[in-house]
């Protein structure tokens, strides 16, 4: 009984606290709910001005991407400003078998006046104006590098062409070998549209049982090559084409017996023998390649110069130290073996003239161009008929004088008091043709 009366109190005290547990709970919520809530207090509004108002805009769709064109690209700069042209133009010069080509000479063909060396590696700097040039480069005895144009900012390659040949064999006008002679080249023309260059033109001595010859490393192009040997005047090959390292074979050039030249010198006021006066071939050759040695006159003032031209004109220069050298032109022995010229000195005196020949005064030389007027002697006929340094010679009488040798051109420019010459020059693209008459000229 006590027991159900202690259970029965226990159940009460749970259920009490389990009341008030809920009650404390519910009432925040009622109280919350109940008491009125305060208005909040709002900050008061200020319309903006109607000036600072952006303007109004269209009703729009969602946000989305949108395509804008880009405002056109600047033009570029000049092409001087740009930065491969800012830059100096490189690059290397090697020989036919791809090795640095040392000391070879870089040119552009576009502006000749712009050039470089390679060094010891072969390589080379150009300035930037350089940029777009079309080069070349050379190194005799090696033929010329193919045009190549050249770029900034790259490393451009510049490669030397093969050497060539000559061999042949030197014999008489009846066939038989010429054993002792001397052998030089007399021109050259490079093959294609490469500069025209010089070459090695000092005479050599062949001595061979055979009369046989060869020149070695020689540069693509055309060759005139000259042989003389005692007793035997200058000759000429005609045109010998080398290509790049091959060999021309087969060459025969034929040196025949030359005449002799006859005479006296004396003095032109007192006719008086002039003695040990020199008398010597003159002009006939450039290239050195001359075997007839010069006499002296003797007490009767005669000579006779043995090896002299047989056919065609030829030029003497006789010298004595009392006297103005002279040279004689317009000789030909005509074939027959021999041939008289007597010749007349004038004293020096304090006028400062030292020389006196016939021809139409004009000095020349060899150029790039061909054979060139280097200078003029004032008073003679080539400078009173109009002709100017820096003339090129084209044509002599009517013949085409492009390839002619320096020596041949001299010698048909040449020839006695009185005659005619026309000549023809080209001069800033024009071929002008004037024609003289040959007179005595002292310098």
């Amino acid at each position: 009984m006590a027991d159900s009366r202690m259970a029965g109190a226990q159940r009460r005290a749970w259920l009490s606290a389990a009341l008030l547990s809920v009650a404390l709970l519910v009432a925040p919520l009622l109280f919350w709910l109940l008491v009125p809530r305060p208005a909040p207090v709002m900050p008061a509004r200020r319309e903006p001005a109607s000036a600072l108002l952006p303007p109004p805009q269209p009703e729009r769709a969602a946000p989305r991407e949108v395509e804008v064109e880009a405002p056109p690209a600047p033009p570029p700069p000049p092409r001087e400003t740009t930065a491969a042209r800012a830059e100096p133009v490189r690059g290397v010069v090697l020989d036919p078998e791809g090795r640095p080509s040392a000391g070879a000479v870089v040119r552009c063909r576009d502006e000749p006046g712009m050039t470089a060396s390679a060094d010891t590696e072969g390589r080379f700097e150009l300035p930037p104006e350089a940029d777009g040039c079309t080069a070349t480069a050379a190194q005799p005895p090696l033929g010329d590098a193919e045009p190549t144009r050249l770029a900034a900012g790259r490393d451009n390659v510049l490669r030397l062409v093969a050497a060539g040949a000559i061999a042949g064999e030197v014999v008489d006008q009846s066939g038989r070998p010429v054993e002792a002679y001397l052998l030089a080249i007399e021109s050259f023309v490079p093959a294609g549209d490469a500069v025209r260059g010089s070459v090695d033109g000092r005479a050599r001595q062949v001595t061979d049982p055979g009369g046989a010859f060869r020149l070695n490393t020689l540069a693509p192009g055309r060759y005139v090559l000259t042989v003389s040997a005692a007793g035997r005047p200058p000759t000429r090959s005609s045109g010998i084409d080398v290509e790049a390292g091959r060999a021309t074979e087969g060459v025969r050039i034929v040196l025949p017996q030359g005449a002799t030249l006859k005479g006296r010198v004396i003095d032109a006021a007192s006719r008086a023998p002039v003695v040990e006066a020199q008398v010597e071939l003159d002009s006939v050759t450039s290239s050195g390649a001359n075997a007839i040695s010069l006499v002296l006159t003797d007490a009767n003032g005669e000579y006779a110069l043995e090896g002299v031209p047989a056919r065609g004109p030829f030029s003497v220069r006789v010298r004595h130290e009392d006297y103005m050298s002279k040279i004689v032109s317009g000789l030909d022995a005509r074939g027959t073996g021999s041939a008289r010229a007597d010749i007349e000195l004038r004293m020096l005196d304090d006028g400062g003239s030292r020389e006196e020949l016939t021809g139409i005064g004009a000095m020349l030389s060899v150029s790039s161009s061909g054979v060139t007027i280097a200078g003029l002697i004032e008073g003679g006929p080539a400078a009173s008929a109009g002709l100017q340094q820096g003339d090129v010679i084209v044509r002599i009488d009517g013949e085409n004088a492009k390839e002619l040798p320096l020596a041949d051109c001299i010698q048909r420019l040449r020839g006695p008091v009185g005659t005619r010459v026309s000549v023809g020059v080209e001069r800033d693209g024009q071929v002008i043709d004037v024609t003289m008459r040959r007179d005595i000229v002292v310098r």
